[in-house]
């Protein structure tokens, strides 16, 4: 057969067959519009979380030093500075286990940080400990001789921590208000809307890189769900993409071997491999190539009714290319199909 004999039969064969032919079409420009809408809608979610958290205040800078040299009353003096909401450091982990000799996982804290973990918790009085909604060894309001670092103490729980909290290396851990250290691992600092940068500013010069300290933003946890940026670490586009690409794969390849006895005659009229491969491309350009970019344009203007950032849209953009980019091997595996079973049907025949 020739070139123009398998381009001629490749459309005459899309067309012979409306209903196959739309069903292919609709789920490849069902599919590309997915690949490109749900990682831009994944992106302008978490871009919304973002600024509603900074919008609440919830916009977090937390100085660090892996020495633990981090100055305690420094920290304590940035509630102070304008700006700040409030502000707690992590003095140190302790040991502390229950009476039944039970591991608790435990923290040692300045006073401020028990309120910027759990804002929803009442006004603690001095000397009560905070547990997280997780532990039950610790009745609230009731004490309870507990070991500390080998030495025997008497614990009351001045309140339950109802969400996770803020900071999630914090979540589980009971923390054990403290003003007995002079340095701390970690400085938690709470900024109000707008006044980000200069506290972080400030924080930079009062805990200075050359005494090992780092001052970095940080956006907390929610009380329920995920952060914006574990939203976009959890995405999972390329499990996705190639779900999609292998779900297109099947239905071509479904509707070959479906025709496997009219593959089986274009070989004793003499198909070559090239000729198959023509033959496939076109009618996949058909069913599955124009569709798609059909699809990503239907996407890319329901996106540019609503969030047009350029990271979600970058975002969006590189899933689209991806998938387009994995179903350019749609002919090449129908190829490989009509050519097995199309071989093996003309011996039967």
């Amino acid at each position: 057969m020739k070139i123009a004999d398998c381009v001629s039969e490749a459309i005459s064969n899309a067309f012979a067959r409306p209903l196959q032919t739309a069903l292919i079409a609709v789920l490849s420009a069902a599919l590309a519009f997915a690949a490109f809408i749900l990682p831009w809608a994944t992106v302008s979610q978490a871009h919304a979380m973002l600024e509603q958290d900074i919008a609440e205040g919830r916009s977090i800078i937390v100085v660090g030093s892996s020495g633990g040299q981090i100055s305690t009353e420094r920290c304590d003096l940035l509630r102070s500075v304008a700006g700040v909401t409030t502000a707690g450091a992590v003095l140190r982990p302790v040991e502390l286990r229950s009476t039944g000799g039970r591991p608790i996982s435990a923290v040692l804290v300045t006073p401020g940080l028990p309120a910027l973990q759990w804002p929803e918790l009442p006004d603690l009085a001095p000397g009560t400990v905070v547990v997280p909604s997780t532990e039950n060894a610790l009745a609230s309001g009731v004490p309870t001789p507990a070991m500390i670092d080998g030495a025997e103490r008497q614990l009351t729980a001045g309140g339950t921590a109802i969400s996770a909290g803020r900071i999630s290396s914090l979540h589980a851990k009971v923390m054990i208000p403290s003003s007995t250290q002079s340095v701390a691992t970690e400085c938690y600092v709470e900024a109000t809307p707008g006044a980000e940068a200069g506290i972080t500013s400030v924080a930079a010069a009062w805990f200075p890189a050359s005494e090992g300290a780092r001052t970095i933003p940080l956006v907390p946890g929610r009380p329920a769900g995920a952060t914006s940026q574990e939203l976009l670490s959890s995405s999972p586009q390329l499990w996705v993409i190639l779900c999609a690409v292998g779900i297109i794969v099947f239905a071509v390849g479904s509707s070959v071997w479906s025709r496997r006895h009219d593959f089986a005659v274009y070989q004793q009229l003499g198909l070559s491999h090239r000729g198959s491969l023509v033959m496939t491309l076109v009618e996949s350009t058909i069913t599955v190539y124009i569709p798609a970019a059909g699809g990503v344009l239907a996407a890319v203007a329901v996106a540019s009714l609503g969030d047009v950032r350029t990271e979600a849209l970058e975002f969006a953009s590189t899933s689209a290319a991806m998938f387009m980019l994995g179903i350019t091997i749609v002919p090449v595996v129908a190829t490989f199909i009509c050519t097995s079973v199309g071989r093996s049907s003309a011996g039967k025949l």
